[in-house]
């Protein structure tokens, strides 16, 4: 089962839709815990892009500038996907500011 991440645009003249969404295996989470963006991550339901996109500009400032935090993930995990994640989630928050996170 795979962590997805969404960002929720909610227009008064439409029905809500999915703006963003990404997702990644649950085994990056002591990774997210070392960074300092697992609760931006996994307790962020129902804030705005705009609230977490700081936390998670600061996470990939740390995966780029230690590369030795990859051994805390399992074998089957990539540190190059674990960036590719979160820039994507930052693009996302950036862009889509204003909408509402949801996680599954």
């Amino acid at each position: 089962m795979s962590f997805v991440f969404r960002l929720i645009s909610e227009d008064e003249d439409a029905a809500a839709a999915v703006a963003f969404e990404d997702s990644i295996s649950p085994g990056y989470v002591p990774l997210w815990e070392a960074v300092g963006v697992y609760d931006a991550l996994y307790n962020s339901d129902g804030r705005r892009g705009r609230d977490i996109s700081r936390a998670i500009a600061y996470g990939i400032d740390q995966l780029v500038e230690n590369e030795a935090l990859g051994r805390l993930l399992p074998p089957t995990c990539r540190l190059g996907e674990a960036i590719r994640f979160l820039e994507n989630v930052h693009r996302g928050c950036t862009t889509h500011a204003s909408d509402r996170v949801e996680t599954r």
